[in-house]
């Protein structure tokens, strides 16, 4: 991992259902970061 931010995104949750990585990202490991309010979640994602 070099640990390059590679997207920094708000959303609306009432906006969104699902959530896709785009094309542009290549194969590897990914952590997304999720907050809402005082709640934070890191979620380890593989693109294949």
């Amino acid at each position: 991992m070099i640990g390059k931010l590679q997207e920094d995104k708000t959303i609306n949750a009432s906006d969104i259902q699902n959530f896709e990585l785009e094309n542009q990202y290549p194969s590897g490991v990914y952590n997304v970061i999720l907050s809402q309010e005082a709640n934070t979640k890191t979620l380890r994602v593989i693109k294949r």
